[in-house]
């Protein structure tokens, strides 16, 4: 039987904006914590909290403050790279779990983790550690790259709820799941989704030319008019967008799927000017050109 399921569009952005007063602080407006990097890679933590950020500033209703905490390797690195990122130490070569970050994700909004922390068994387990403090919590997770395989750790079985967010590409889905899935058939990735959803209590994000957003209930589906977003580095732009989303309070599907939904029309408006040539850095500086007409105001 197939599953009903509705096209994202731009009642989605809409959906996801939550309006601010005029007094509003900073922290008020919401705040979005990011895990990321290892000394192999730079470029993912880097990218996925400027799309948190372009989120943020774009959207008077949006968050308005955002951390990234990145191996200590890498934190003269990425504060060379942008003056508007606060960053701060976890670990040395690789991420770790201490009280520092748990503390940290209880005084966050929403988190995202696991964009270019590595394969190591050491990022693996406390990326586990710290999903499942989040959950426990009640806090958003974007859970996207190297994180998603944490997701099958024994311990975190029975933390897992719809505040955690994964967003797995199709090979990454195969490594959580063991199910291949076809990139062409709406049907089989709606099916192959909504049942890993169910089964890990998550709200998924399964990424590819059909992205499907589901709960295991609710399920949305962007199709994607061009492969532009088929290049390094954009889904950790995705997981940051999502992240900021989720950190101005808006509800963790309603975050998916805007987050989903403006990434893909960021492309669709980039691929006109610049063909297939857009990078990582093009989505996210091009954010606010997109939402700014979804801004609501309150006195």
């Amino acid at each position: 039987m197939k599953l009903k399921y509705a096209l994202l569009n731009e009642s989605d952005l809409k959906a996801a904006a939550v309006p601010k007063g005029r007094f509003v602080s900073k922290r008020e407006r919401g705040v979005a914590l990011i895990i990321a990097g290892s000394a192999g890679y730079h470029g993912a933590p880097v990218l996925s909290s400027l799309a948190a950020y372009n989120t943020i500033c774009a959207m008077r209703v949006g968050a308005g403050y955002a951390r990234l905490y990145v191996p200590g390797s890498l934190v003269d690195p990425v504060r060379a790279l942008s003056p508007n990122i606060i960053v701060r130490r976890l670990g040395e070569t690789s991420i770790t779990c201490n009280k520092q970050i748990l503390d940290e994700v209880k005084r966050s909004d929403a988190v995202a983790i696991g964009m270019g922390i590595g394969s190591g068994t050491k990022a693996i387990v406390s990326a586990g550690k710290i999903i499942g403090h989040a959950a426990i919590l009640g806090k958003a997770i974007v859970v996207d790259a190297d994180a998603i395989p944490s997701l099958k750790g024994a311990a975190l079985k029975n933390k897992l709820n719809s505040s955690v967010i994964a967003t797995p590409h199709d090979g990454e889905f195969f490594r959580l799941t063991g199910n291949k899935v076809p990139r062409d058939d709406i049907d089989s990735r709606i099916d192959s989704a909504v049942q890993c959803a169910k089964e890990f209590g998550i709200t998924l994000v399964l990424k590819g030319h059909y992205t499907i957003v589901t709960d295991g209930g609710k399920v949305k589906v962007n199709r994607a008019r061009t492969s532009a977003l088929a290049t390094m580095g954009t889904g950790d732009v995705l997981s940051g967008i999502i992240c900021g989303y989720a950190a101005t309070g808006a509800k963790t599907f309603a975050a998916a799927c805007a987050g989903v939904y403006l990434h893909s029309r960021i492309a669709d408006s980039l691929y006109g000017r610049m063909g297939s040539h857009i990078l990582a850095q093009d989505v996210a500086q091009a954010i606010p050109s997109i939402i700014k007409k979804f801004d609501k105001k309150v006195q």
